[in-house]
């Protein structure tokens, strides 16, 4: 027994009465509903809508909805960190890597052209974060499309905040070697490879968050 209009959008209602907010998974937990709904009540006519409703329901487990939200959530996390570390490896690999080599050496012998080589690579890292505010801002701006939210989207901007963490050891690092830098100024080059990596970081991230727009747009047919 198929599911009318009203019936379908009352499903879509009650879905989202489950703050469930992320437009796709809106489309596909509804999709999922009516399908099931639909197979139990040509099973058995004589059930009500709102039976057919709870037993479809139910077939979501325990936690419901929230809990398929959490476990795409934790996928799609986990999608995103392995395309990105993917592109960042290849800057890694030859011959990308030499000019990943020669910016690492460009900005340690840069630094003794500096009294205070500390100063010099903590102002670097502070460039570094000031560059990722494009970043937050470009994801700002497409945090909706069409005035829908999409946890892919959330997901690939979520990972520009760890950047931050990772500021905050590496000028806690810097300050804990400030005066062994003086006598040992090879300290310095594992934190210009860290700031490399930043670099790589950004770019990379950067790439695949217009990427999951362009591919968010196409696929819910967004233009």
């Amino acid at each position: 027994m198929k599911l009318t209009a009203e019936q379908i959008e009352y499903i879509s209602n009650y879905v989202k009465s489950f703050d469930i907010k992320w437009y796709e998974l809106q489309v596909e937990l509804t999709d999922h509903m009516v399908n099931s709904m639909e197979e139990i009540w040509e099973k058995d006519p004589e059930l009500t809508f709102h039976q057919v409703k709870q037993y479809a329901e139910n077939s979501f487990g325990r936690n419901g909805f929230k809990a398929i939200e959490e476990d795409r959530t934790q996928i799609l996390r986990k999608e995103f960190r392995k395309a990105q570390w993917k592109m960042i490896t290849e800057y890694l690999k030859f011959p990308k890597i030499i000019i990943s080599i020669l910016s690492v050496l460009l900005i340690f012998k840069g630094s003794f052209y500096f009294n205070e080589q500390v100063q010099f690579v903590g102002n670097l890292f502070v460039l570094l974060a000031i560059l990722f505010f494009p970043a937050f801002y470009y994801f700002y701006a497409n945090r909706k499309i069409k005035g829908k939210r999409f946890l892919e989207l959330n997901i690939s901007h979520s990972t520009f905040t760890g950047i931050f963490v990772f500021m905050y050891w590496i000028m806690y690092l810097l300050n804990t070697f400030k005066e062994s830098v003086q006598t040992h100024p090879i300290i310095i080059l594992p934190f210009c490879c860290a700031w490399v990596m930043g670099i790589l970081f950004l770019l990379t991230g950067l790439h695949l968050q217009k990427k999951t727009i362009i591919n968010v747009t196409k696929q819910y047919q967004l233009n």
